[in-house]
C-alpha cells in the first residue's frame, strides 16, 4: 500500500485470558472487506477470567495488571503511527459484576474508550474478519467460524462474508479449566465431565444453526497451538498457519494427545506461549466437539480473530466523510 493509499490504525482486545494488540495499514480505497496489511502484533497473557466464576468479579491486582498492559500496547500504537485505536473488551468485563469499572481504570490508563462489545457483536465481528482473511476458498461458501476465548466461545454461521446465526457459548479455556480440570494431568473422569457439559451447551445452543459446515474455521489461541502442532513448527509463523487446513482424524489425535500430556510437557512445547499450557487442554475439547456438531472434513485455521475485526472498523470510524469504502462489521 502506497501513503496515499491507506491510513494507520490499531486495534486492542482485552480478552479474558490475553490482552492483543494490532498496529495496520488499513486500505483507503475500495477493497473487499478493507484490506489490512500488518505493520505490528503483539500479546500478552492477562488471566481477567480467573476465578470468575466463583467470585462474579475481576480481581482488583489483575485489573491493574491488565490496565498497565493495555497502557503499554496504547503507546505502541501511537508510537507507530496510529491515527485511530480501538479497545475492545469481551466475555470477562461482560460477566462481571465490576466490569464497568475496569474498563474505566483500563481505559484511564490507555488514554481510549474502552468498549464492551456484545455477544453478538464479537460474533459478527469474528466472523467477517476470519472470513475476509480466508479470502476465496471461504466468499463462496457456507461457512461456521468459531472463536474460543477464555470466558466465552463465539460460533457464527454465514454464506461467504454475510454472516447468519450466531451463539455465544458460555464457556471458554480459562473457566473451563477452572470448572473441570484439577489433575495433572486431567483425569478420564475429569475430562468425561468436561465434555459431557460441553455437549449440551453445544447441541442445545447451537440446534438452530446448520448441521454441517462445508468450511469450518476456527480462530484464537488453542487453534493456534493446535496448527503450529499439526506442522512441527516450532516458532509462530502467521503465514503457514493462516488457512491450513488440520483434517479430522488428525485433529482427534491432537487433542487426545494433548488431553493425555501432563502441564510439564505441554509447557516444554516449542508451539505453546505465554499462559496457556494449563488451558490448552480444555480449549482443545472444545475444538473436538464443535467438530463433532459441525461435521467437516477438517479444521480450517485463522490468525485473523477480534482484533482484525476492531482494526477494520478502526479504519471505518477513521474514513475521511469523503472517501468511499466497504462497509465494516460493527
Amino acid at each position: 500500500m502506497t501513503r496515499e493509499s491507506h491510513m494507520r490504525v490499531a486495534a486492542i482486545d482485552v480478552g479474558s485470558n490475553s490482552i492483543r494488540l494490532l498496529v495496520a495499514d488499513a486500505s483507503l480505497g475500495e477493497a473487499r472487506g478493507r484490506a489490512v496489511r500488518t505493520v505490528a502484533r503483539a500479546g500478552a497473557s492477562c488471566r481477567l477470567g480467573r476465578g470468575l466464576d466463583r467470585s462474579g468479579q475481576i480481581d482488583a491486582v489483575i485489573a491493574e495488571s491488565a490496565a498497565a498492559i493495555a497502557a503499554e500496547f496504547a503507546k505502541r500504537a501511537r508510537s507507530l503511527g496510529a491515527t485511530h485505536i480501538v479497545v475492545g473488551a469481551t466475555a470477562a468485563l461482560r460477566e462481571a459484576t465490576n466490569g464497568q469499572a475496569v474498563a474505566d481504570l483500563i481505559g484511564a490508563k490507555a488514554g481510549l474508550p474502552v468498549r464492551i462489545l456484545s455477544g453478538e457483536d464479537e460474533a459478527r465481528l469474528v466472523y467477517r474478519s476470519v472470513v475476509t482473511g480466508l479470502g476465496r476458498v471461504a466468499f463462496g461458501s457456507s461457512c461456521v467460524v468459531f472463536d474460543i476465548g477464555g470466558g466465552s466461545t463465539e460460533v457464527v454461521s454465514g454464506l461467504g462474508e454475510e454472516p447468519g446465526r450466531w451463539i455465544s457459548l458460555p464457556f471458554g479455556a480459562v473457566n473451563l479449566t477452572e470448572r473441570f480440570l484439577a489433575s495433572n494431568p486431567p483425569s478420564e473422569r475429569e475430562i468425561s465431565a468436561l465434555r459431557g457439559a460441553i455437549k449440551q451447551d453445544v447441541m442445545q445452543l447451537c440446534a438452530s444453526m446448520p448441521e454441517r459446515a462445508p468450511l469450518l474455521a476456527g480462530v484464537g489461541g488453542t487453534v493456534t497451538v493446535l496448527a503450529l502442532l499439526d506442522q512441527e513448527l516450532v516458532t509462530y509463523e502467521p503465514s503457514r498457519i493462516e488457512g491450513w487446513v488440520i483434517t479430522r482424524v488428525r485433529l482427534d489425535s491432537l487433542v487426545d494427545r494433548l488431553a493425555d500430556s501432563s502441564y510439564e510437557h505441554r509447557r516444554r512445547l516449542p508451539a505453546m506461549g505465554e499462559g496457556r499450557a494449563d488451558i490448552v487442554v480444555a480449549g482443545a475439547l472444545v475444538v473436538g466437539l464443535l467438530i463433532e456438531r459441525f461435521p467437516s472434513a477438517g479444521l480450517v485455521c485463522s490468525t485473523q480473530g477480534l482484533r482484525y475485526g476492531l482494526v477494520r472498523l478502526a479504519a471505518e470510524e477513521a474514513m475521511p466523510a469523503s472517501s468511499d469504502g466497504d462497509e465494516v462489521a460493527g
